[in-house]
Parts: structure tokens; sequence; C-alpha cells
């Protein structure tokens, strides 16, 4: 009986992690650790370069990008010194990527975006 008990508690513990890790979405070799879903509806990766489409509701918002190599590390500065970099949203068929932030270019293992000081996605690069 102990036995078939211990093994109810396991499967009930454990059955969040699974649901949970199945939450986690893939973009080519990264995924996403966090995503707000009200904010950010895809991200395209061609390479190094990232690109994410947001919500109609926030394309006119400019987003704050910091890169690190580990998680919740220090922030890699960018070319120009700083440690954000921040992006808007097409606003034209440029690329065909209406909708989508200007490009990111990077080799970070870590990709935050940030709208109005809130993390919106967070992106971890496969090993």
């Amino acid at each position: 009986m102990q036995k078939l008990f211990r093994t109810v508690l396991v499967l009930l513990f454990s059955l969040p992690l699974v649901v949970q890790a199945q939450d986690k979405m893939k973009y080519g070799p990264f995924t996403a650790i966090a995503r707000d879903a009200q904010t950010v509806e895809d991200v395209l990766v061609e390479g190094d370069n990232i690109y994410v489409k947001v919500k109609p509701e926030a394309r006119g918002a400019s987003f704050s990008v910091k890169v690190s190599d580990k998680n919740m590390g220090d922030y890699r500065a960018w070319n120009d010194g700083s440690s954000e970099k921040v992006v808007k949203v097409y606003q034209s068929q440029q690329a065909n990527k209406q909708g989508y932030t200007y490009r990111v270019n990077t080799a970070a293992n870590y990709i935050e975006y940030h709208l109005d000081g809130k993390m919106v996605l967070h992106l971890e690069r496969a090993k």
C-alpha cells in the first residue's frame, strides 16, 4: 500500500513539470523560457538574426533587448557599448516583416525582450 501511495505522489508531483515542459516553444535554435502571449505572437530566426512578431496593440512600441551568455547573468554590451538595444516594429512591408521587430543579430545564449520594464520574451539558445 505504501509503495502505491509513493508512486501516486511521485506522479502527482511530476505532472506539473511535464505540462510546463510542453509549454516551451521552439524557434529554430532557441527555446522560449518565457513568453508573454499578450504581447508576442511568434519568433522568426534566420541564422543569428532574430525577429519578434508582436500583437497589433504593441506595434507602435519600442522594445529593449538585452543579451547574456548565462541565464540571468551579466548583460553583454552591444556595439555602441550599451547593455540595451532599442528596437521598433516594422510599420511597412519592408522585407515582408510587417508586425515584426527590427532585426537583432547576436550569437548570445540568452536574449531578453522588455516592454515598459517588463520582460515579454526570454530565449535560450540550444547548446
